[in-house]
């Protein structure tokens, strides 16, 4: 049963590099911007949405998100709070990722900063603490933004690849049209 759910997961498309969203994996950066200014109770979860995937719309009839029309599937007013969940959840992952891989950055300059303390002679250990400082500061953001961010947002779409299809499975569908 497990092997036929994973099966069954859409994955998230790339070209060159990027994602690009699909009917199958409708994330939108656009919805996820305003999910956190509504969370963060600076912007109020009403609007113009897609009937399908909650992108904003605006005044348009078509969604360049999921490529839905009105016309098949009417627009909503607010995004769906399970959906938001999903969002949020999705940015969750990736920060955990992007957390982890720089406080390892940090410890690993810690530890190599302890090391040229117990081997530098004398007034040489002074270049130990200054190694400490920016090279916990420089390792902490190489290990976080730039070694681990692209694999952060992969495994943070594939997380909200799962979770929106189990949304769109257990009646998610339902109040936005199928």
């Amino acid at each position: 049963m497990a092997t036929r759910t994973a099966q069954n997961t859409p994955r998230p498309r790339y070209r060159d590099g990027d994602f690009v969203p699909t009917r199958e994996v409708p994330f939108s950066a656009e919805l996820d911007e305003m999910i956190a200014e509504i969370r963060a109770g600076n912007a109020p979860n009403i609007g113009r949405f897609c009937g399908y995937c909650c992108a904003p719309l605006g005044d348009s009839e078509y969604c360049g998100v999921c490529d839905e029309t009105t016309d098949r599937t009417p627009s909503v007013d607010k995004i769906d709070r399970d959906l938001a969940q999903i969002y949020q959840a999705k940015r969750k992952r990736e920060g955990l990722y992007v957390h982890l891989a720089a406080w390892t950055g940090i410890l690993l300059a810690t530890g190599l900063s302890i090391l040229m303390i117990l081997l530098l002679p004398g007034w040489t250990k002074a270049f130990a603490i200054i190694f400490l400082v920016l090279g916990g500061y420089f390792a902490g953001v190489f290990f976080g933004n730039v070694l681990i961010q692209g694999i952060a947002y992969r495994a943070g779409l594939n997380m909200f690849a799962k979770r929106w299809a189990q949304w769109r499975a257990s009646g998610g569908a339902a109040r936005s049209g199928s």
